[in-house]
């Protein structure tokens, strides 16, 4: 059987990911707008990324049986149980959606488990 248990890390590829994409407006904007206009978009999209970093990140990922799921937040005791209704494989990043209507959908980044893990979570996709 395969092991379905995954324990996650912070993802240096994400961060990555949202400060090209943050580059890249700054630079287009930088063309449209005027500079103290550009300065106040700056400051707020540095503010808004600085507050996205704090918000809790996933931490353990298991299967219990048939399609339950346990998912544990960082800076939370409590564990929640979910099912997962579809997986999508972005090559780069997993995203998994739950059957429950109040939970994100949650997005595993290929940095953030070991290689092995890495592709068991690319067989659990295929197989649901």
């Amino acid at each position: 059987m395969v092991n379905r248990t995954f324990q996650l890390k912070r993802s240096y590829l994400s961060m990555l990911f949202q400060l090209s994409i943050l580059v890249i407006l700054m630079i287009v904007l930088q063309y449209v707008l005027p500079l103290w206009l550009l300065l106040l978009c700056l400051i707020f999209a540095l503010g808004s990324y600085v507050v996205s970093l704090r918000i809790a990140q996933p931490l353990y990922f298991q299967h219990l049986d048939a399609q339950e799921w346990s998912l544990s937040m960082q800076g939370s005791a409590s564990i929640q149980r979910l099912s997962i209704s579809h997986m999508i494989d972005h090559q780069v990043y997993i995203v998994i959606y739950f059957q429950q209507k109040h939970t994100k959908p949650l997005l595993i980044w290929m940095d953030q488990v070991s290689f092995q893990q890495w592709k068991n979570l690319k067989k659990l996709v295929k197989l649901i």
